[in-house]
């Protein structure tokens, strides 16, 4: 089993010129991130570790993670027996796999024939309840995105009668994740276009056609977490061929001159081009621009089809899914976690 300790640097200017008249951002102004500095160690002489893993030695994909009940917790797509599975550990590098169904009843909205769970994503709302969203198959219809909430951060979580967000017209809705500015709540999601065909290879289908929109969406919600406001904005769409017409697994985060990052995967999670990338807006709902690849499998560091970034609220340490060997689309995705450092210029694994 490997461990790997990665060294992201980037420079973050607190004043940033004036953006041109479209609202993009100069290129030079924008934050540097890059990865550097890749060493393989023996588990036991880590040492100030930045990035770990990978851990458990099971399939756990699509990881989210969130502090609650004096430990970090992850939960992951349905494996491991479970709706969803939780890990649970005291510092982000050392990881532990319960015994915990956070899940255990998926919701009467839910396609009995279909019961498999994918991307579930926690936020502790101003009562202090644990509120899940995730991704279902609605009975008779697409995948859409639930809401359950549960006192303790194990739970077990109790699903809303219905779901709280769905796009059949779209391809469905999935990969949900929620953000605190301090002010307001948000929700953001992917229009999974891709599950209708086109060209995109994501599909079952054979690719043909045109690519698909599988926009990232976001939403204002109430401090309860699960009322919707307002109405949804598009902030990121696929580039067709460029990235297999798939963005997917949004995470955002405000960085310390007031922009925002939106980190979120591109190309088809079986592929090994599957990748982690980001980009920045001005506002929380406008448009993403000046996209970048943090991590690929290209970059040579023995993580395979890196993908869905998730950052706990405080912006502090994030977990992703990665492939251990080449060539294995439909292979276990084990969990890494790496401690993420934003702000006094730098933003840095």
């Amino acid at each position: 089993m490997k461990s790997f300790i990665i060294a992201l640097g980037v420079g973050i200017a607190s004043g940033l010129p004036t953006q041109p008249q479209d609202g993009s951002r100069l290129v030079d102004e924008l934050p540097k991130l890059a990865l550097a500095n890749i060493t393989e160690v023996k588990l036991a002489n880590v040492q100030n570790r930045r990035l770990d893993g990978p851990f458990l030695g099971v399939d756990f994909p699509d990881p989210s993670t969130i502090w609650g009940d004096d430990s970090w917790k992850a939960y992951g797509t349905s494996s491991n027996s479970k709706n969803v599975p939780i890990a649970t550990s005291p510092d982000t590098y050392s990881w532990t796999l319960t015994g915990n169904d956070a899940l255990p009843n998926v919701g009467s909205w839910v396609d009995p024939s279909d019961q498999a769970i994918w991307a579930p994503d926690v936020q502790r709302n101003d009562a202090g309840v644990f509120v899940m969203y995730y991704t279902a198959h609605q009975n008779g219809g697409s995948h859409c995105i639930g809401v359950a909430t549960s006192d303790t951060a194990l739970g077990p979580f109790t699903p809303g009668d219905s779901p709280l967000i769905c796009d059949s017209a779209g391809g469905g809705a999935i990969d949900p994740s929620g953000y605190d500015d301090g002010v307001d709540r948000w929700i953001l999601w992917k229009v999974d276009g891709n599950s209708l065909g086109g060209a995109s290879t994501c599909h079952s289908g054979t690719p043909s056609g045109s690519y698909s929109p599988t926009p990232l969406k976001i939403q204002r919600v109430a401090r309860d977490a699960t009322t919707l406001l307002d109405s949804a904005k598009t902030i990121l769409d696929n580039e067709g061929a460029s990235n297999d017409g798939v963005v997917e697994a949004p995470s955002l985060y405000k960085i310390a001159d007031g922009n925002y990052i939106l980190f979120y995967s591109a190309h088809c999670y079986t592929s090994d081009d599957y990748d982690i990338e980001y980009a920045f807006s001005s506002t929380i709902d406008g448009a993403y621009t000046n996209r970048g690849i943090l991590l690929r499998t290209a970059d040579g560091k023995g993580i395979y089809g890196p993908g869905s970034l998730d950052i706990d609220p405080n912006g502090r340490s994030v977990v992703f899914h990665g492939r251990l060997q080449a060539n294995q689309g439909g292979g276990v995705r084990q969990l890494f976690s790496a401690e993420l450092t934003l702000g006094g210029g730098s933003v840095s694994y």
